[in-house]
């Protein structure tokens, strides 16, 4: 039997994990055309939504009560969660229209989610490898 039995999760790490997952499917998307682009490019919008959406809603809340001196960089991940989506709801409405500019605006989200990602690494990784619970919702 264990002395410890609690799990230690490396919270960071596993961040990175996610996140380079959101890059290769980004990557993929942007190779993609016609049918698949569509539903691989909605299903990957989906999907980051939702991430950036339990990062607003808990874990975001989570670490500005145990690490205030995270307070400017959280706020600064919020507004670029703002941004992210406003690309992602443009790219929607092209690939309902006739899909010409999807490339270009692909572009411009891969540009900004690539900068967010590497600071929300840089910010939050050493502080999450810390850490050795995270609320459910997360």
């Amino acid at each position: 039997m264990y002395e410890n039995s609690a799990r230690l999760v490396a919270w960071g790490d596993e961040l990175i994990k996610l996140h380079d997952g959101f890059r290769r499917d980004l990557a993929d998307l942007r190779s993609s055309r016609g049918t698949d682009l569509r539903t691989h490019c909605l299903a990957f919008c989906d999907a980051l939504h939702a991430h950036h959406e339990g990062e607003d809603g808990a874990l975001f809340p989570h670490l500005a009560g145990e690490h205030p001196e995270l307070a400017e960089a959280l706020e600064r991940l919020r507004a670029e969660h703002v941004v992210v989506a406003r690309l992602m709801e443009r790219i929607r409405v092209l690939l309902n229209e006739d899909g010409d500019g999807v490339a270009a605006e692909l572009d411009r989200l891969a540009r900004e989610l690539e900068a967010h990602l590497d600071y929300e690494e840089e910010q939050l990784v050493p502080i999450l490898n810390t850490m050795e619970t995270l609320p459910d919702e997360v």
